[in-house]
């Protein structure tokens, strides 16, 4: 999972070609009622002064195509999404085998 910090600076970010689902989480940090951002996906739709709450994550079909997004405030966000180069296995992770899940 690739995560891009956007933060509260009113620019517009190019993110390049994001394949499948993205995601738009607000981070609320610094913390306020909601956070305000644009989100254009080539090919796909244009949302305008989108609100979000704190600790909420908005999801669009990036489909492979152009993302941009313009972060008007107050809050920083983080748009995750699927990277390949990113994908790791679990043996790639140095992860264990375990005979039976952990009782709780």
């Amino acid at each position: 999972m690739a995560v891009v910090n956007i933060p509260p600076d009113n620019q517009i970010y190019n993110l390049g070609i994001i394949n499948g689902t993205m995601h738009v989480y607000n981070t609320n940090n610094p913390p306020a009622a909601a956070t305000q951002y644009n989100l254009t996906i080539i090919h796909v739709g244009n949302w305008m002064n989108v609100g979000i709450l704190p600790g909420h994550t908005d999801s669009y079909p990036a489909g492979g195509n152009a993302v941009y997004i313009q972060n008007i405030g107050p809050s920083r966000l983080q748009v995750l999404h699927n990277d390949p180069q990113e994908e790791r296995t679990p043996d790639d992770r140095g992860c264990g085998v375990v005979s039976e899940m952990p009782k709780v």
